[in-house]
């Protein structure tokens, strides 16, 4: 693995180390022009004044062109991060049976991932990774004495991503074998009117701060590593999740402008007179009445929109956004059309969506394992008695994608397996229901009420028989 002082002098001036550190390694979008897709609010068509044009009345009042704003992208950017995290990520802990130090590691780190918060993590996330194409997680310890982990630590475990939606630029230094040789984050803080950029670097030893201040200079020594391992975590795409289609949601919201306009324009009125008008009109409390000569006429004329094109023409817009985005239209309306199907009907609706999860899910698992690679490292520095062990526990990354769930059909699969035994016990049962924090006591009462329910029926037989 080639080393960081191959390629960065840490010794020489800041003004040659942080340009070095910001030639990216990879091809990313940028995020400033991702926004204005991702952001219904800087949609292009907000800003379009010359095929949505105001019109100016006689009176010098303005009126406004309709300009429709659809947040498209924003939608199925929450929907893939839900579709793959929520039903949360689980880890598959193998080669620990029967070794308590490999079962107490196990223990440990999948504390760490509760602690840490995980399951929202991800889903927060993963919507910024599919938002902005890329997105970070630093790992680090503060000190905080805790058992949390099932040995005292004088530290805790904590995470923060970091991504082009919050304002800071990443740098990621491959080598030539694609490995991370430094990472590098660039960001401006803003405080009592007063704004501040910094500029950090990880590498597998050493921690590095400078700030720009005339010139970039060092905020404070560089800090030690100790885990030996760059502590940061990052997965990147060449191409957002909407890039594909945005040009669907771009015709959809100028369609939908124009139809607008043509309604407001066509909505007032029109009154269709024949003839000549004989005495003017008669106005009562419940009619109007009109005199016209022979021949004449009086009515109102009525608009004839071609309703059903627009109709069809957004639709099939709509339905060609979900499809080349391979997520299903899961609105409201579409599941109230569906009824009430069974759990492999749904199952075989959601199969594209399932792909499209699968086809996402390699580069989040690769992710996943550099993440528990760095827990590892962390906690063979907070309890040594782990240092021998901690590489024999395997730890396997399971993301599964939504369905809703039918615990019925669940529970009918498993005794078939099962061959037809119970697949939990009575206490287990109560305690899944979740009416009672005891359930243990409210076994104890079942089986004290059908034991005496036992002695009642036993006494009725006697009774009857002598």
């Amino acid at each position: 693995m080639s080393k960081i002082n191959d390629y960065i002098d840490f010794s020489a001036d800041p003004s040659t180390i942080i340009p070095s550190l910001m030639q990216k390694s990879v091809y990313v979008p940028s995020w400033a022009l991702l926004r204005k897709d991702y952001n219904y609010k800087e949609h292009a068509i907000l800003s379009d004044y010359q095929n949505l044009r105001d019109k100016k009345r006689a009176d010098g009042t303005i009126e406004k062109s309709t300009r429709l704003s659809i947040g498209l992208e924003r939608l199925l950017v929450r929907r893939t991060s839900e579709f793959m995290f929520a039903i949360p990520e689980k880890r598959v802990y193998k080669n620990i049976n029967e070794n308590p130090i490999r079962k107490q590691i196990a223990t440990a780190i999948e504390n760490v991932y509760k602690y840490a918060r995980i399951d929202t993590h991800n889903l927060k996330r993963s919507k910024k990774y599919f938002a902005c194409c890329e997105m970070a997680t630093l790992w680090y310890a503060v000190k905080k004495p805790n058992t949390l982990y099932g040995f005292d630590s004088k530290f805790k475990i904590k995470c923060k991503t970091f991504s082009p939606m919050d304002g800071v630029d990443l740098y990621p230094l491959l080598d030539e074998y694609d490995d991370m040789i430094a990472f590098s984050i660039k960001y401006s803080v803003t405080k009592d009117s007063e704004t501040k950029t910094y500029f950090e670097t990880w590498t597998e030893s050493m921690h590095y701060k400078w700030e720009k201040s005339n010139g970039w200079h060092l905020v404070n020594d560089p800090e030690e590593i100790v885990i030996l391992k760059i502590p940061v975590a990052y997965m990147h795409r060449d191409e957002a999740i909407y890039a594909e289609v945005s040009g669907c949601r771009k015709e959809i919201e100028y369609t939908l402008s124009r139809n607008c306009n043509v309604i407001a324009y066509n909505s007032a009125p029109i009154l269709k007179v024949i003839g000549n008008m004989l005495n003017g009109e008669k106005k009562g409390e419940d009619y109007r009445l009109f005199r016209m000569e022979a021949g004449g006429d009086v009515s109102y004329v009525s608009w004839q929109q071609a309703i059903e094109a627009l109709k069809y023409n957004v639709a099939e817009l709509t339905e060609l956004f979900w499809s080349l985005a391979q997520m299903p239209d899961i609105s409201f309306s579409n599941m109230q059309k569906l009824g009430n199907i069974g759990y492999d009907a749904r199952e075989t609706l959601l199969t594209d969506a399932h792909l499209k999860v699968g086809d996402e899910s390699g580069d989040f698992l690769e992710f996943f394992d550099r993440e528990t690679n760095i827990i590892k490292a962390f906690l063979v520095k907070m309890n040594p008695e782990f240092e021998k062990e901690i590489e024999n526990v395997e730890v396997e990354h399971v993301i599964t994608p939504f369905i809703q769930r039918n615990d019925e059909a669940e529970i009918d699969k498993r005794m078939k397996a099962n061959g037809g035994k119970p697949i939990e016990s009575h206490l287990e049962s109560i305690a899944r229901y979740g009416q009672t924090t005891n359930p243990q006591e409210v076994l104890d009462q079942i089986r004290k009420e059908e034991a005496e329910e036992s002695q009642v029926n036993v006494k009725d037989i006697f009774e009857t028989s002598f």
